[in-house]
């Protein structure tokens, strides 16, 4: 059961999205949200004597710490239109960045919901950052509501990224209080690997009669990988199956080559229309 969810502010566009999408799935799980709005105080300048107090730095901090009330207040105003039960929580930090702050915090949480960002958007890579930090340090799964996207709960039809990995295990088991709400649950693999150490004779067939002895409603799909992008095949099919809910497992090669070479994990920050859980 899901019964906490932390919403992280980044003061991008997406913030809202996320808002409201946690405050709908809050009212259909009957959990709580808790949104963070760090104070991201900055350390003073040291001069020639070292760092000493600085009344210019004291007006700095008073100015961030009343921006930051002012969208608390926005966000509590927001969310008082809504039935969720929610607190907006103002933290500062000081010598710890706001990502981590966030971190810290989700740790206390069943979910972690997060904007996403417009192609091309200046605000990609603060989301990225965000998302990198929360999603290996916070040991929480996330999901990621692209900013132009309207939740509908509850999710009836979902899809699952299926390979035989640890990635894709956590995300898969993450994701079982949202599935279990779902009228139809769809095993997707794309180019599974017919061999020892792979999917076996029937790839998706093992996972599907996990997820059957719990309940789920599951079909298996398997997509054989002839030059097209695994991502693409992705959101193809989920786009065919009007899915609400995309479940992956996030960073199945180093952060590095993702961010450097490009991956499935970047590819669906950026170009997915739909909700997609994350886990590591």
């Amino acid at each position: 059961m899901i019964k906490d969810l932390v919403v992280p502010m980044m003061n991008v566009t997406g913030d809202l999205a996320a808002i409201d999408a946690a405050a709908a799935y809050a009212i259909q799980w009957g959990a709580r949200l808790t949104v963070i709005e760090p104070v991201n105080l900055p350390l003073p300048t040291p001069g020639p004597w070292g760092i000493a107090p600085s009344t210019s730095m004291s007006e700095i901090y008073e100015v961030i710490r009343s921006e930051s009330q002012v969208r608390a207040t926005k966000f509590r105003e927001h969310l008082a239109r809504q039935e969720a039960p929610f607190e907006v929580r103002v933290v500062e930090s000081l010598f710890v960045n706001p990502d981590r702050t966030a971190t810290l915090h989700a740790r206390y949480a069943d979910l972690v919901v997060m904007g996403g960002y417009e192609e091309d958007s200046p605000d990609a890579p603060a989301v990225r950052a965000y998302f990198s930090t929360l999603l290996l340090e916070s040991g929480r799964p996330i999901l990621y509501v692209p900013s132009t996207h309207t939740v509908k709960a509850p999710i009836r039809r979902a899809v699952v990224a299926w390979r035989p990995t640890r990635e894709a295990t956590r995300a898969l088991h993450d994701a079982l209080p949202l599935l279990l709400l779902a009228e139809s649950v769809d095993v997707l693999e794309v180019g599974p690997a017919r061999t020892d150490l792979g999917d076996g004779d029937q790839p998706g067939a093992d996972i599907a009669a996990h997820l059957a002895r719990h309940g789920l409603k599951v079909r298996v799909v398997i997509h054989e990988q002839s030059g097209e992008a695994v991502t693409s095949a992705l959101l193809r099919h989920c786009e065919q199956a009007h899915a609400q809910l995309l479940v992956v497992g996030g960073y199945g090669h180093s952060r590095f080559r993702e961010w450097v070479l490009g991956g499935v994990t970047r590819e669906l920050l950026q170009y997915a229309r739909l909700p997609v859980l994350f886990s590591h």
